[in-house]
């Protein structure tokens, strides 16, 4: 059986693994649903193979934005994740003013009128992430990223929200500004390109956006495509807005941070 999972492989020999078992045994792998699986084919012998589908049903919510999966006994990888992410928040040369952090999802999750339900069912290094961040005594948030191409800016603009936004729905008639939708909706703008942002005396043409560090690359598992009519110069045509769901930490400044509890 072959496994990829973004560009990563593994393989796994149902018929070979079992052998050293001193009693009968069967092989087997579970996977996330968005992990690419295929059995090569068959040379000699026999070949059974029993594949099931394992579905999380209704789950009650849980408060506080915390996912339900989540393990009493941090496993190696965990632990060596946050005591790394602890020791690069207590040097005060790492984003001594604050900050935010971005993580792209790794996995691939339903998006409905919401993302909160999205807490329920974090997985795999996506739930690592957020219990090691909340385990520091910060708040992970999810979002909608949404990212397009203004036509004044010449650049790619951002915005975060925790809910989907239907662009169609706005009204054409003037040219549609998508930052002030975002605003508009409670979410926030983003710095994409913050030399975009300035006007030539090098000051902010509108409220400083907040700016994201990257610290796993965006992804686009869970990406939106929404597109929306415009008017701009007079002519009617098509712009398309795209949304992708990351985990944002916003730090505080190093002296703040630094007094931040941590759980047990």
């Amino acid at each position: 059986m072959i496994l990829t999972h973004e560009n990563n492989e593994w393989s796994f020999d149902d018929g070979a693994e079992p052998v050293p078992a001193s009693e009968p045994s069967i092989g087997y792998v579970a996977v996330f649903g968005d992990v690419s699986h295929s059995v090569t084919p068959v040379k000699s012998g026999h070949c059974v193979t029993l594949t099931y589908e394992l579905s999380l049903g209704d789950v009650e919510p849980v408060f506080g934005n915390r996912p339900a999966s989540a393990d009493l006994t941090p496993r190696a990888h965990e632990r060596a994740l946050r005591e790394n992410f602890e020791a690069l928040l207590e040097s005060p040369e790492f984003l001594p003013d604050g900050g935010t952090l971005g993580f792209g999802m790794r996995h691939v999750y339903p998006i409905k009128d919401n993302v909160k339900h999205v807490y329920d069912m974090l997985k795999g290094s996506d739930a690592v992430v957020y219990r090691s961040a909340s385990a520091l005594g910060f708040e992970p948030t999810l979002y909608m990223l949404y990212e397009w191409k203004s036509p004044f800016m010449m650049s790619i603009q951002g915005g975060l929200i925790e809910h989907p936004i239907e662009f169609a729905n706005y009204d054409p008639t003037d040219s549609l500004d998508i930052t002030e939708i975002i605003r508009g909706e409670g979410g926030v703008v983003v710095c994409q390109d913050s030399d975009s942002y300035l006007d030539k005396d090098g000051a902010y043409r509108d409220e400083k956006p907040e700016e994201i560090v990257w610290v796993t690359p965006k992804t686009t598992f869970n990406e939106q495509k929404r597109a929306y009519l415009d008017n701009l110069g007079n002519e009617p045509g098509l712009g398309y807005v795209y949304g992708n769901l990351c985990l944002v930490v916003r730090v505080g400044e190093a002296y703040e941070r630094l007094g931040y509890p941590t759980s047990a």
